[in-house]
C-alpha cells in the first residue's frame, strides 16, 4: 500500500472513524443537521433552506453554515483529488477564480524511488532517503484539499460549532483524499486511532497559510489555513533540509534545500527558524502532539549544553546582523560583518533560508563597492531562490537582472557615495 504512491517499508492503517452526535442530541443546543452521503453533519438554524444533500460535480454551496461561514466543495477539481473550502462567499468566489490552474495540479511525488516512509524517534511518521538526494532536487507538488479562514476560530467562538463545520467539510471529501487526510490525525507514539487529532490541531500543527486577498483592494482579512495531507510526512526540525513555497496557484511545492544521504530524515519547517530556541521548542511541544520540546539538533544541540549556547548566541547575532542589512542607511554595515553574516548562516545550516540571506548579502556587497562579491552571492541567491521560491518568483527574477550588470545596478556604492568617498581614480 502507498500514501500518493511514496514506498513505505511497513504496513498502515488509512483513516479514522469521527463520532458524530444524533439528532437527538443536536435538537439540545439547538444545532440543525442533515444526512450526507450516510454521514451525519450539522448546520446553523440561521441557514437557508437546504436545496440538496449531495455535492456535485463543481462547485456546491453546501448549506452546512456556521455565522456567515459557510462549506464549499467541488470534488471533480484536480483530476477529482477535490477541495472543500470553509469561508466566506467573497472568499469562496476567489477561489473558484483559479479553478483552471487547480486543474493542472500536477499532485505527484516527482521520483517515489527516493523516498520511502519510516517511523521517526521521537516524531512519527515520517519520510527518509533511499538514496543521496541533490540540492535543488524537486520531491513533490501537491494541490489543496482544504481551506479554512482563520477568522473563523475569532468569530465562531465555541469550539464544538467549529468542530462541527470542519468536521462536515473533511466528510464531503471523496474517499481516498479522505482517507490521506485523516492520517493527519495519528499523534506520534499512539496507534491509529488512538487519541486522534481534531481537525484544528492538524491546521496547527501543519500550519501554512495563504492570503486570498493579495491583488484585491479590500480592508478584511483574507487569510486561510491550507492543508496538503502528504506533506504531513515530512516531519518538523529548525534546521530542515528541504524547502516549500505555495506557487500562485495554490500548489504546494517541496525541494531538497541541502544534499541529502541515503537513510537521512527529510524534514521542514513548520515554525521560523529564527525564533529564539525556546520559542520554537515550546510551539513544538504544544501543536505537534508529541507533548515533548522539539527533538531536533538545534534544539538539543545533541545533549551539549555548550553547543546550545553557541548556536543561541550565532541565531541572536544572525538577527542582529540582518536588521543592520535591512537599514540601506546603516552605519555599521562593513565588508567582514558581511562575511560574518553569510559564515552564521552557513554554520547554522540554515540552507532552506538562503536565498533571503544571499540577496541581502549580495545588495550590501554592491553598497559597498565590492561587484566581485556581489555578483557571487546574487548568482547564489537566484540558485536558492529557485528551491525556495520557483524560478519565475519576483525575487529570483530582481537578482538575475542584478547579477547580470552588478555595476550597473542602483546599489552600487550606493553606501559609499552617501559616506563622500569618491571610486578610485575620479
Amino acid at each position: 500500500m502507498a500514501w500518493g504512491h511514496v514506498s513505505i517499508a511497513r504496513v498502515l492503517l488509512l483513516g479514522l472513524a469521527t463520532p458524530f452526535a444524533s439528532a437527538a442530541d443536536s435538537k439540545k443546543d439547538g444545532i440543525a443537521f442533515e444526512e450526507i452521503q450516510k454521514k451525519t453533519v450539522y448546520t446553523g438554524n440561521a441557514t437557508e433552506p437546504v436545496l440538496s444533500s449531495r455535492p456535485t460535480d463543481k462547485w456546491w454551496k453546501s448549506n452546512v453554515c456556521q455565522g456567515s461561514y459557510c462549506v464549499y466543495t467541488n470534488l471533480r477539481i484536480a483530476n477529482r483529488r477535490g477541495l472543500v473550502l470553509v469561508t466566506k462567499p467573497d472568499e469562496y468566489n476567489k477561489v473558484e477564480r483559479i479553478e483552471a490552474y487547480l486543474e493542472r495540479a500536477d499532485n505527484k511525488w516527482e521520483d517515489d524511488s527516493l523516498l520511502a516512509e519510516t517511523e521517526i524517534l521521537e516524531k512519527g511518521l515520517g519520510l527518509t532517503a533511499k538514496q543521496p538526494i541533490r540540492r535543488g532536487k524537486p520531491l513533490s507538488s501537491w494541490s489543496p484539499v482544504l481551506l479554512v479562514h482563520k477568522d473563523l476560530f475569532e468569530d465562531v467562538v465555541k469550539k464544538k460549532e467549529r468542530t462541527r463545520l470542519l468536521e462536515a467539510a473533511i466528510n464531503y471529501l471523496p474517499d481516498d483524499t479522505r482517507a490521506a487526510f485523516n492520517r493527519q490525525r495519528n499523534r506520534p507514539g499512539n496507534n491509529a486511532g488512538e487519541n486522534p487529532r481534531s481537525i484544528e490541531e492538524i491546521l496547527y500543527a501543519h500550519p501554512f497559510e495563504v492570503d486570498l486577498g493579495a491583488g484585491y483592494r479590500q480592508e478584511h482579512s483574507s487569510k486561510h489555513y491550507i492543508n496538503y495531507p502528504e506533506v504531513a510526512l515530512f516531519q518538523h526540525d529548525c534546521r530542515p533540509n528541504v524547502a516549500f513555497y505555495i506557487d500562485q496557484h495554490l500548489q504546494h511545492r517541496i525541494t531538497v534545500a541541502r544534499k541529502v544521504a541515503e537513510g537521512e530524515e527529510l524534514s521542514i519547517a513548520y515554525i521560523d527558524p529564527f525564533l529564539p530556541r525556546k520559542e520554537r521548542s515550546d510551539w513544538v511541544r504544544r501543536f505537534r502532539g508529541s507533548n515533548r520540546p522539539c527533538p531536533c539538533m538545534a534544539c538539543t544541540g545533541n545533549n551539549k549544553p555548550s553547543q546550545l549556547k553557541k548556536s543561541d548566541k550565532n541565531l541572536a547575532e544572525i538577527n542582529s546582523i540582518k536588521a543592520e542589512l535591512k537599514n540601506h542607511d546603516s552605519k555599521k554595515v562593513t565588508v567582514s560583518l558581511i562575511d560574518r553574516y553569510v559564515k552564521l548562516m552557513q554554520e547554522e545550516k540554515l540552507q532552506a533560508k538562503y536565498a533571503e540571506a544571499w540577496e541581502l548579502a549580495a545588495l550590501n556587497y554592491n553598497y559597498l563597492g565590492e561587484d566581485k562579491k556581489a555578483k557571487k552571492y546574487a548568482d547564489l541567491a537566484v540558485q536558492a531562490g529557485i528551491v525556495e521560491g520557483g524560478k519565475d518568483s519576483n525575487d529570483v527574477v530582481a537578482m538575475r537582472v542584478f547579477a547580470s550588470d552588478v555595476k550597473g545596478h542602483y546599489s552600487y556604492r550606493y553606501t559609499l557615495k552617501r559616506r563622500g568617498i569618491k571610486e578610485p581614480g575620479n
